[in-house]
């Protein structure tokens, strides 16, 4: 069992190495390693950060900006939700699919890697027999 909280210790430690932006999502609890969300196709990874490990739920998405300004992305994209920990108790690690779109602004001129992100993320369980219409405000940090 050590090695396995070390393993999931060392692939967030790569993550957030190798990323291009720190998101945290406050009201949802969520935080998130994302690469350069200034090129045209980029991905993010999320994860819960106030939950029971059983319910420690990680989602992955590609990312497609789809307009840029020298102020916000407008991004679109669709992603996977999984618990690699659902195998502890007999359950499939996918729990779902999700859309995502939204932007994000950086609004403070005098701290341009500062960014506020806004996404409309429609989730659906795997069997898409029930589903939430979820939305996310946040605050990054783009390394350059």
């Amino acid at each position: 069992m050590k090695i396995f909280f070390v393993g999931i210790i060392l692939i967030f430690m790569a993550l957030s190495a190798y990323s291009q932006s720190v998101t945290y999502y406050p009201f949802n609890s969520q935080l998130a390693f994302s690469t350069n969300p200034q090129k045209q196709l980029w991905a993010e990874a999320r994860v819960q950060t106030n939950s029971f490990f059983s319910g420690l739920n990680t989602e992955i998405a590609p990312m497609l900006n789809l307009k840029q300004t020298p102020n916000a992305n407008y991004y679109a994209g669709l992603g996977v939700q999984f618990n690699p920990l659902n195998s502890l108790v007999n359950r499939a690690w996918l729990n779902g699919y999700f859309l995502s779109g939204g932007v994000r602004v950086r609004p403070f001129e005098k701290l341009p890697n500062v960014a506020l992100a806004f996404e409309v993320t429609p989730y659906v369980a795997k069997k898409f027999d029930i589903g939430t219409f979820r939305t996310w405000f946040g605050i990054s940090y783009e390394f350059k």
